[in-house]
């Protein structure tokens, strides 16, 4: 009688060429809770520094917590098994994700030592795991020498920066930042020899850390209003068109994108996770411009709060419409392939401006103002999914 294995070796899933539909694991659920507690430190961060300079050193932040969860995202996409191991590598990364969030608050600071040494570590587990995959799947082992080589260079960069003083430990950061994402650009021809990448899981897990960051935005709600002194009817209406500005991220992303795989072909599949990237890093500032606008004065819009919501709703929109470019447009799709996307583009670049030229305006006006650029995709949404002709048959509730 065969028994499981609780030991088993990486072996490239072949799910999606077998048509098998994959979730996400309950183990990945929780990993992700990790990166929660890391985000909400960054946007902490973002919080007390709302100047340019403040928003490039979030951003800056932001890149290596996103690249450590794309790296373990990948690779369970890869090579996920139900051996006792994939559980014990996943927790070996908990722990330095761990220290990411412990010291990224003053990463770029006294404590930038400890957030690197966190980050090379988590990068170091994961260099090590896209080895092992390459050494005992033969048929994977030209990505893993690209990915090994690359990444061990960019990691090096990292422990070299803990003995360097900034800034130039900075720049050794940028620059090992830049070579890991680029690496992967060097393996798409070797990558689309393999099998494909799941049009079900993969989705779903992006969509999950999407919820994530959004979480961060009705966080930013809560923490504002808590966090003043008296509470008014003005300050309830501020939050209740926060909430809905957060609501109408996630009804725009998961009714255009989030239900839809990328294109066919690894080089979309690249396109559209990279794309994910400021997507994530708009969304987390959006909740911070939302706490930001709550505490404002007199209800005026401040001008580094303005720039702040609508800068980070404007990309938000606009990389959405960047990722609706991206995708499969079957048969059925109600949306149309150009003029979907390019509207979602458009209410970006308005919304930036809006946020922009807001100095002075009524912290609802701006707020309305947003919500109606954000109102015009849902609309559009709306609008084609119900009055899309369905065969005869076919479910309608």
């Amino acid at each position: 009688m065969a028994r499981r294995l609780w030991w088993q070796r990486p072996m490239l899933r072949t799910d999606e060429d077998q048509d098998l539909e994959r979730k996400v694991s309950w183990l990945e659920l929780f990993f992700d809770l990790y990166f929660v507690v890391v985000i909400a430190e960054l946007a902490h961060y973002l919080l007390g520094h709302l100047s340019w300079h403040g928003v490039g050193e979030f951003a800056f932040l932001f890149l290596p917590v996103w690249w450590i969860w794309i790296g373990a995202t990948y690779y369970l996409e890869r090579f996920e098994t139900e051996g006792v191991e994939n559980r014990l590598f996943i927790f070996l990364q908990m722990i330095p994700i761990a220290g990411m969030a412990v010291f990224v608050h003053h990463g770029l600071g006294e404590t930038s030592v400890g957030f690197g040494a966190a980050y090379a570590i988590a990068r170091t587990i994961q260099i090590f795991l896209w080895w092992r995959g390459g050494y005992h799947d033969p048929q994977f082992r030209p990505v893993a020498r690209r990915f090994v080589t690359g990444f061990t260079l960019a990691v090096a960069l990292f422990y070299i920066s803990l003995f360097v003083p900034s800034p130039v430990r900075f720049w050794l950061w940028g620059l090992g930042l830049f070579i890991d994402m680029i690496t992967p650009a060097f393996t798409i021809q070797q990558q689309a020899k393999l099998p494909k990448f799941s049009t079900s899981k993969l989705p779903e897990r992006y969509g999950l850390f999407m919820i994530i960051v959004l979480g961060e935005s009705v966080l930013g709600v809560v923490q504002g209003v808590a966090a003043r002194e008296t509470l008014a009817l003005p300050m309830a209406v501020i939050a209740i068109l926060g909430i809905a500005l957060t609501f109408g991220i996630w009804w725009v992303y998961f009714d255009f994108i989030g239900r839809r795989a990328p294109k066919s072909g690894t080089g979309w599949t690249f396109v559209w996770g990279y794309a994910h990237m400021p997507l994530a890093i708009a969304i987390t500032a959006a909740g911070v411009g939302t706490q930001t606008l709550i505490s404002d004065t007199d209800w005026i819009v401040q001008r580094n709060s303005g720039f702040l919501i609508g800068g980070a709703i404007g990309l938000a929109l606009f990389m959405m419409g960047v990722l609706e470019f991206c995708l499969r447009h079957k048969p059925d799709e109600p949306t149309h392939p150009i003029w979907s996307p390019a509207m979602k583009l458009g209410a970006g670049v308005i919304a930036a401006l809006v946020g922009g030229l807001s100095s002075g305006m009524y912290v609802l006006a701006l707020q309305c103002c947003l919500m109606a650029l954000i109102a015009v995709p849902m609309g559009y949404g709306m609008y084609v999914w119900f009055t899309q002709e369905l065969e005869e048959g076919e479910l309608r509730g």
